[in-house]
């Protein structure tokens, strides 16, 4: 592998780490987003349930967060070891395919009933989520292609 392959592999890993720190720091002011969201954003309802429901759907997205940034970290240091078409990088891109298919679907309805922004980070993820797919198929086909081109020798 080359230089500047291996030095961007490391700056990426470096970004999805303070991504991840980002995401502890915004789990840990939950409770104080949500209220300044229902202080000063203009929501669909309204009511004593809303706010848990906020911090409940900020915590169930933070842990499909850690653990798409988990599956991203381990297979960004697989490709900077030299394994790229492995099953475990197949793994780790259907992982990190599911982490965005799952954001989307707690995101998108709760973007149309409480708070309109929520459906454009739904509909994100759920585009990240078929880009993802497509590419875990892509290294699925390869890694087949890899196993039978070493049995043919």
């Amino acid at each position: 592998m080359k230089q500047n392959e291996h030095l961007s592999i490391a700056v990426t890993k470096g970004i999805v780490a303070a991504i991840a720190l980002a995401c502890v720091v915004l789990c840990l002011r939950g409770p104080a987003t949500v209220r300044w969201i229902m202080a000063y954003r203009h929501l669909n309802i309204t009511g004593p349930a809303v706010a848990p429901a906020l911090l409940a759907l900020g915590y169930l997205c933070a842990a499909l967060a850690f653990a798409m940034l988990y599956n991203l970290y381990r297979f960004l240091g697989r490709l900077g070891q030299g394994a790229l078409f492995v099953p475990q990088n197949v793994t780790a891109l259907r992982r990190i395919s599911l982490c965005c298919a799952g954001a989307a679907a707690l995101c998108l309805p709760t973007g149309v009933i409480v708070y309109v922004p929520f459906v454009f980070l739904g509909a994100a993820a759920g585009f990240m989520a078929l880009i993802v797919r497509v590419i875990q198929i892509a290294f699925a086909q390869a890694v087949r292609m890899k196993n039978e081109l070493d049995l043919t020798i």
